[in-house]
């Protein structure tokens, strides 16, 4: 009896585990590359509605075991190619497919929180995502901003010079701010970096002083010039508060998320790239000759008449004229780039390992750029729940920006002075050196030898660390928690160096001859974060709860010390007889913030976000007040509802969205400074003119954006239009006070601007053979702002003054206008332009044609916004403009004394259309046939790539300067189109090779 029941026992236990193992059965299968016709490794293939999947090996197949023995729809999906949705059961568990490339980015995984993202078909935003093919596959630029240009929509992009190094302005969707620069925040890998102006200290030895202050004209390079563009895998650009408010009090400009490169899983692989190259001037506008009529005319002093005569006649006798712009400006500049990376790893440990020198010298002599970057990005899986990454990056960079610009005091500017010196002046230093004085124009100063002999140098030492960790705290197959924690920090260190020599023209005139100027800055930003990310499928919604903490730290401080009455050939600050600290400055700022969202999708027919950021901080006048910014959105996938029937039309999503965030307050605006004095050789100090506002609050936006995407003819074209009409709140101004408290104004929040804008998105493939494939895109953006209260006076700011052109603040008037002389009434002067183009618009074009060959450009064309362009006001003053001596009105007077518009000479003189169309990125490529490398080298080398491209190839304008898009003033969001003597655009032709190994 007793062995009957031990056999019942052990024929149930069979049974029972006999159908267990029958309740699942396996899938297998391999995913392939419909293009290419080649194994396709890391393709997700998931369980629709569950977290069951896996992931294909490096040669493409895959084994999924389905629980329950039932019928499930695989999901088959990787970045860069269009998902599959699968039916499966165990009946036909063999499964064999391609992918087609997602052309059109709708598969793409987009930003939508902190700690969560989106798919693009999903998205209720007009995120901008930039690929590393988008960024750099075109050409090599040298700057991660300057990569920027033409693939952003709403992107207002400006260059503030040609100057080796960088110095880009950005602004998204418009003016933000009336005294801030209007520049987004960026985050490298979850690092809040800084990407500020940091001052060199050129203009204020050279006294470049105007109403803006000189450290406003240093032409600096902002910091975002550190980043290797090639490490870059994707940029997303949340271009309002409808998308950034998620980032709270520093996102009312926009945000811009870098994503570096990571490794993948399989064999190591080795790249080599070597980029060889040249420079030459965009555009030289030309001087004019000089004739013994025009000499005559030009100096109505008798004594300097003859003088200049008698030179132009020896100039004529030995036929010795210069051409300067070309002397100066027109140097054949070497440019180098030269990369090695390393990728590989395992299903636990993947790495990425890259370094780049980049060695490009200035079109002017004694002017480049050296860039060191060194990166290590880490990924180790501690478990199936716990892993976490790292990535470092450390950056030496060496700029010679050399002197451009304006100046006031020195004469230590090249295009300053050449506008003053004739083409029959001899520059060059004789036999002994000596180079010879120049008596033009003011204040007078040899440009050769201060191009020759005087220093501006930048060295920059950065580190950037960042880390996360991800612990899956529940894993479910139709549910999750996880734990999201980063961390990160960038240390800035730029050391600058601004010498002019004692034995210079100007520096002799001195009481002190021989000027230094050492600067050091250092910044060094701290970012906590920690979030929970909650995902729960029920039926057919899907929903993701997100809620977390920030924790920001900034702390800045600079130290410029100054030595004037130099010992020759000296930059040591003690051998000076004149010392002095310039300036000290030292800032901390703290910043904390929570955040909740959540996420509601119900089968990817209707997608809606609602979320929300509490942020405070040391800079507000209530430091512990907590500022909130909502932000909602809602997306409808027409063409995913069962009555959707239009077959031409494969996606249709209106979409609208909200969001409000802040702009911080400049530091030191709750305090009243206290200023240094000597009363009878007593130390003291005296209260500022300015008193500070303990009562002062952020700078805020809120933004309305409505949109609709759509894919046509099998998603082989795309339309992206969005309207968004954006309102910024509370902006800074400084408050009049009564002469009767003692002093003079207070910051206040008082003004409020609007930015109305459309940004439309064409894209598609033109033409797909299997010998041609061509892909196209064109975008059109345009934006208008009016300041609707401003609750002060109405005032003029920037540039020069009235007499050569200045912007008007006032209610119901762009910030951008530009007014100037003559005056219509007292105080009340004529309008002349405005800044804001009418529009913009890119194109760009990718073919690859005979297997191949790749052939890619870009165009851009900015119509309208006007420059104030006082180059043309220098070279007019001094007689060198081409032309100045014709008369095209045949008055007797020339053209250089008499420029319209009547009434003549007045500031609608230098205002002037700045409408430019311009190749932006042009480039050839041949990759060499796998069986010719396989040949030559015996599976040594895997690929072989070559080619050759080009930046800022060509340029149509009627602009009469180097390049429309100019800044003397840097990032300032109002007078960032005053032209004065920049250095030249440089058109940049490269060489490349790559190999993979």
């Amino acid at each position: 009896m007793r062995k009957s029941v031990q056999r019942l026992g052990q024929l149930l236990l069979f049974l029972l585990f006999s159908t267990a193992g029958f309740s699942q059965y396996t899938v297998k299968g391999k995913i392939t590359d419909e293009a290419r016709n080649e194994p396709l490794p890391n393709v997700s293939v998931q369980i629709k509605g569950t977290k069951v999947g896996t992931t294909t090996g490096t040669d493409g197949t895959f084994s999924l075991n389905v629980p329950d023995n039932k019928s499930v729809t695989l999901v088959i999906s990787l970045v860069g190619f269009m998902s599959q949705s699968v039916n499966v059961s165990s009946t036909s568990a063999a499964l064999d497919l391609s992918l087609k490339t997602d052309v059109l980015n709708l598969e793409e995984v987009v930003v939508t929180g902190l700690a969560t993202s989106v798919k693009r078909s999903n998205l209720a935003n007009a995120v901008t995502s930039i690929n590393s093919k988008e960024l750099t596959g075109t050409t090599q630029i040298q700057t991660t901003d300057g990569a920027l240009y033409s693939k952003v929509p709403g992107a207002n992009i400006r260059l503030n010079g040609g100057a080796p190094g960088g110095g880009l302005s950005i602004q998204l969707r418009g003016v933000s701010s009336l005294v801030g620069a209007s520049q987004p925040l960026i985050i490298l890998d979850g690092v809040y970096i800084n990407n500020s102006f940091q001052r060199t200290g050129r203009a204020t030895v050279t006294g470049a002083a105007a109403g803006a202050g000189a450290p406003a004209q240093d032409d600096g390079a902002n910091r975002l010039a550190d980043i290797n563009p090639a490490d870059i895998q994707n940029i997303e650009v949340l271009k309002g508060p409808s998308a950034a408010a998620i980032y709270g009090t520093r996102a009312n400009a926009g945000v811009i998320i870098i994503t570096t490169k990571k490794g993948s899983s399989g064999k190591t692989a080795i790249s080599f790239g070597q980029d060889i190259g040249f420079g030459r001037p965009l555009r030289l506008v030309g001087t004019d000759d000089w004739s013994v009529e025009k000499i005559n005319f030009f100096f109505t002093n008798a004594t300097k008449r003859a003088t200049e005569l008698a030179r132009f006649q020896q100039a004529q006798s030995t036929g010795q004229f210069f051409d300067y712009e070309e002397i100066f400006y027109a140097n054949t500049a070497t440019l180098s780039n030269t990369r090695l990376t390393v990728t590989g790893g395992t299903d636990k440990t993947k790495f990425y390992v890259g370094g780049v020198i980049t060695n490009e010298e200035g079109t002017v002599r004694r002017t480049g750029f050296e860039r060191y970057s060194i990166r290590a990005n880490i990924e180790h899986k501690i478990s199936n729940r716990l892993n976490f990454s790292i990535n470092s990056n450390y950056v030496r960079s060496n700029t010679d920006r050399g002197f451009t610009g304006n100046q006031n005091n020195t004469g230590a500017s090249i295009g300053y002075n050449i506008s003053y010196i004739p083409n029959y002046f001899d520059l060059r230093p004789n036999a002994a050196g000596i180079y010879p004085d120049v008596d033009y124009g003011g204040p007078r100063e040899n440009p050769l030898a201060v191009t020759d002999k005087a220093t501006n140098n930048s060295l920059v030492n950065r580190f950037i660390q960042s880390g996360t960790l991800n612990w899956e705290i529940i894993d479910r197959a139709n549910s999750g928690l996880k734990l999201q924690v980063t961390g990160g920090i960038d240390f800035v260190q730029n050391k600058t160096l601004i010498h002019l020599p004692e034995d210079l023209q100007y520096q002799r005139s001195q009481a002190n001859p021989g000027d230094v100027l050492h600067g050091r800055q250092e910044s060094f930003n701290k970012n906590f974060q920690a979030a929970l990310v909650h995902n729960v499928n029920v039926n057919k919604f899907g929903f993701t709860t997100q809620a977390g903490i920030v924790r920001l730290e900034f702390d800045y401080n600079s130290f410029f010390i100054r030595g004037r009455g130099l010992a020759p050939k000296q930059t040591n600050v003690q051998q000076a007889t004149v010392q002095q600290i310039d300036q000290q400055f030292d800032s901390r700022v703290q910043e904390a913030g929570i955040f909740a969202q959540e996420e509601v999708n119900w089968d990817d027919k209707i997608i809606a976000t609602a979320g929300v950021r509490f942020d405070k901080s040391t800079l507000n006048g209530d430091i512990n007040k907590m500022y909130a910014f909502p932000k909602a959105s809602l997306a409808i996938n027409l063409t995913n509802f069962d009555f959707w029937n239009v077959g031409f039309i494969n996606q249709l999503k209106p979409r609208i969205a909200y969001g409000e965030t802040a702009g911080p307050v400049a530091f030191g605006s709750t305090f009243t400074p206290l200023n240094g004095t000597n009363i009878g050789g007593l130390l003291g100090s005296v209260v500022s003119t300015q008193i500070g506002n303990t009562g002062i609050r952020p700078e805020t936006a809120r933004e309305i954006e409505f949109g609709i995407d759509a894919g046509l003819f099998k998603n082989r074209v795309s339309l992206e239009a969005t309207y968004y009409i954006k309102t910024t709140a509370n902006n800074i101004q400084n408050l009049n006070l009564s002469p009767a408290v003692g002093v003079n104004t207070t910051p206040s929040n008082e003004a409020e601007l609007e930015n109305k804008g459309i940004e439309l998105a064409l894209a598609g493939t033109v033409i797909q053979k299997s010998n041609v494939k061509w892909f196209s895109r064109v975008m059109w953006w345009k934006n208008d702002v009016l300041v609707k209260k401003l609750g002060i006076p109405s005032y003029l700011t920037g540039a020069f003054g009235t007499g050569l052109g200045t912007f008007l603040i006032q209610e119901g008037v762009s910030p951008l206008t530009i007014v100037g002389s003559p005056a219509i009434t007292p105080g009340v002067f004529t309008v002349w332009g405005n800044n804001q183009p009418k529009f913009t618009m890119s194109w760009f074009n990718t073919v690859t044609f005979l297997k191949n060959f790749d052939f890619s450009m870009m165009w851009e064309w900015r119509n309208g916004g006007d420059n104030i362009n006082l180059t043309s006001f220098l070279t007019d003053s001094g007689g060198t403009t081409e032309g100045w001596f014709d008369d095209d009105d045949k008055d007797g007077i020339p053209n250089g004394r008499q420029r319209p518009p009547a009434p003549f000479n007045n500031a609608g003189r230098w205002v002037q259309d700045a409408t430019f169309f311009k190749m932006r990125e042009i480039g050839l490529y041949y990759n060499v046939p796998q069986s010719n490398v396989n040949k030559w080298f015996n599976g040594f080398v895997d690929r072989i790539r070559i080619g050759a491209s080009g930046n800022n190839v060509l340029l149509f304008t009627k602009y009469e300067g180097y390049d429309p898009e100019t800044s003397t003033f840097g990032a300032q969001s109002i007078a960032g189109n005053v032209d004065v003597a920049p250095y030249p655009t440089t058109r940049r032709i490269f060489f490349h090779i790559n190999l993979d190994f």
